[in-house]
């Protein structure tokens, strides 16, 4: 069995639960050991999930009982224990993203550059059943790529009565929207289409201005919503992320062999439009029928399955740390080119 530490167990229902279900779900691995700076919240959330396991007083106390690590704390943190698992020499699966300031991520990688254990970015929306039908048609029957258009958000933080949360907080959690959401639609581009991108030019703004912090009204830091281009070699992008309306993931792939939309709305679906290479459209459209897989529970079986794979040496799809700052960069370009109004190169 291998031996897992859940670094952050946060509320009864978040990440930590999501890793914590598809871990068990997959029954090669053991939670041996969780940590949390809140020693009582942890005590509670083990036996909330009816895990016999040691409750630890500090990261080092774990590591002592762990071979790999799945790092669910917040963001702002992401980047030291990763660094500190890589000391120790173990396996870990940390959140997106790596780390709240580009100049960390960049040194997280440099750190697994070349380390020989396996480290894993949660870039959960590659494993719905959807995602990896997109990619299998792609590679199969698009080719080469013209254009990929990109949405993704959510509703909840429209309300203006919300009050500051963490992720409104540059210091804690980086970029708004475009790094929350914006994060998984450039993971998505090149895991299903190839696309990686070299040039980007990007507009946010942030419409809720001020919001109720501890009874004083108190700046917004970060993004509302962005919306953004990007070039590389395999075509371009465009991509719109929102926190104040927006559903799930929409993509649209057009290329050389045809016109794909992938949705992750429940239910998911995939749609393929034929297009002869030498030719136009021919009017042929497929539907493609999809395993039935719960979102969210079914995607981190998937990751936690994949992650397990990656610990054994085997296949495994699953975005690795270099893959993980290849998205930041892209994200840092998107933010530097709203701040100037030019066109950014990505530094990857």
């Amino acid at each position: 069995m291998i031996r897992i530490g859940i670094v952050g167990t946060g509320n009864i229902v978040g990440i930590s639960h999501f890793h914590t279900l598809g871990l068990l779900c997959d029954g090669r691995a053991e939670i041996t050991a969780v940590y949390d700076t809140r020693m009582d919240g942890a005590r509670e959330w083990a036996a909330q999930h009816g895990l016999n396991c040691r409750v630890c007083g500090s990261f080092e106390e774990m590591l002592d009982y762990v071979d790999a690590v799945n790092i669910c704390v917040p963001n702002a943190f992401h980047c030291d224990y990763a660094l500190r698992a890589i000391k120790a020499g173990k396996h870990f699966l940390v959140e997106k993203p790596m780390a709240v300031q580009i100049e960390d991520c960049r040194k997280l990688a440099a750190a697994c550059a070349e380390y020989g254990k396996t480290n894993m970015v949660g870039f959960v929306y590659r494993f719905s059943n959807a995602v990896q039908q997109a990619r299998k048609i792609v590679r199969e029957q698009i080719g080469d790529v013209y254009t990929l258009s990109a949405w993704f958000g959510g509703k909840r933080l429209a309300d203006p009565s919300i009050d500051l949360e963490w992720r409104m907080v540059r210091k804690r959690s980086g970029s708004g929207a475009l790094g929350d959401f914006g994060s998984h639609l450039v993971d998505l581009a090149d895991y299903v289409a190839s696309q990686r991108y070299s040039e980007v030019n990007c507009f946010a703004d942030t419409f809720i201005r001020e919001r109720n912090f501890g009874g004083v009204m108190t700046p917004v830091e970060n993004d509302d919503a962005a919306a953004f281009i990007a070039r590389g070699s395999n075509g371009i992008g465009s991509y719109t992320a929102s926190r104040v309306g927006m559903d799930d993931v929409m993509v649209l792939v057009t290329g050389c062999g045809g016109m794909l939309q992938l949705s992750l709305r429940s239910p998911q679906s995939v749609t393929y439009w034929e297009k002869k290479p030498d030719g136009g459209y021919t009017g042929a459209v497929k539907q493609y029928e999809l395993a039935p897989q719960k979102p969210f529970d079914g995607w981190f079986d998937a990751e936690m399955k994949s992650f397990l794979d990656a610990i054994e040496g085997k296949p495994s799809d699953g975005a690795d740390v270099a893959q993980g700052l290849y998205v930041e960069e892209v994200l840092h370009a998107a933010e530097l080119a709203s701040q100037s109004g030019k066109t950014e190169r990505v530094a990857i």
